[in-house]
């Protein structure tokens, strides 16, 4: 389906993977509603955001922003996202991964959630590859100190056959930590003493990036809005109330509207909106 609900060629060649009895089993789907744009019961997220269209610019790829919130603003409980979201909110998050070439997150983020490297179930591999992407997301790690544990999953749990992480850092980091980590990541040196927005864009387009997924955190968010390099947002609403001192899912010293959004599409399941805002 594409994001109207009607046949799309892709999603028809691969209707046999996506809803396949045995790969089912191996990955429970958990199957939505969506509100707008036109109502639809019962529909799997992997069936839409890989398919939507995308179109970057001749100097940048397309910037994706993947976040989670709860009714009165939080980004977190207890200093990590997870308790915020559900099954559907996790099925959304899978497709929005199956949408992108590289998923970039600042070394907080990485550290806090306890990032491991991307991998992916056949089921989604086929889409991937259906939509001219590689079968796995490669991870980029943004980070000025290179404040990263080498035993960090992302490092740690290395197969032979992924990827390593690609770590964007200044033009001289501290030598020692990168020492630490050593060969477990590829390491990508950017001018100035913090990596920019716009050169972490311009590092990954020059490694053949189309779409790209910023997933935070609050601070980099922020960084990016106020370079005005999002095209979309996907922001899923928790039905909870958390209080506490969660910053908002961005931040920075900019206090003006930089972005307007218009609302492309709504899901739900069990109370959770996953929206998908693109920039007007």
């Amino acid at each position: 389906m594409n994001e109207k609900g009607t046949s799309c060629g892709f999603c028809g060649d691969f209707a046999g993977v996506l809803h396949n009895p045995p790969q089912r089993r191996t990955l429970r789907s958990v199957f939505v509603r969506q509100l707008l744009p036109d109502p639809i019961d019962d529909i799997d997220p992997l069936t839409l955001y890989p398919f939507d269209e995308r179109p970057g610019t001749a100097t940048r790829p397309w910037i994706m922003m993947n976040m989670v919130a709860s009714l009165d603003g939080g980004s977190s409980i207890a200093g990590v996202s997870g308790g915020l979201g559900g099954d559907g909110d996790r099925q959304a998050f899978r497709a929005i991964r199956a949408s992108c070439d590289w998923i970039v997150a600042a070394a907080g983020t990485v550290r806090a959630e306890r990032y491991r490297l991307p991998r992916t179930s056949p089921e989604v591999a086929a889409v991937r590859q259906a939509t001219g992407r590689s079968p796995v997301a490669r991870l980029a790690v943004v980070t000025a100190s290179v404040d990263l544990d080498p035993d960090l999953p992302l490092f740690a749990d290395q197969d032979p056959d992924d990827e390593p992480p690609l770590v964007l850092t200044g033009h001289a980091p501290p030598v020692d930590r990168m020492a630490d980590i050593g060969d477990r990541a590829e390491w990508a040196h950017l001018p100035g003493d913090r990596p920019s927005p716009d050169a972490v864009v311009a590092e990954l387009a020059g490694r053949g990036a189309r779409v790209v997924l910023v997933e935070g955190g609050p601070s980099l968010n922020g960084q990016f809005f106020d370079a005005g390099l999002v095209d979309e947002l996907c922001l899923s609403i928790s039905p909870n109330l958390v209080s506490g001192s969660s910053v908002r899912i961005a931040h920075s010293e900019t206090f003006e509207i930089n972005h307007e959004m218009r609302l492309d599409r709504l899901l739900e399941h069990d109370s959770v909106l996953v929206a998908r805002y693109i920039r007007r």
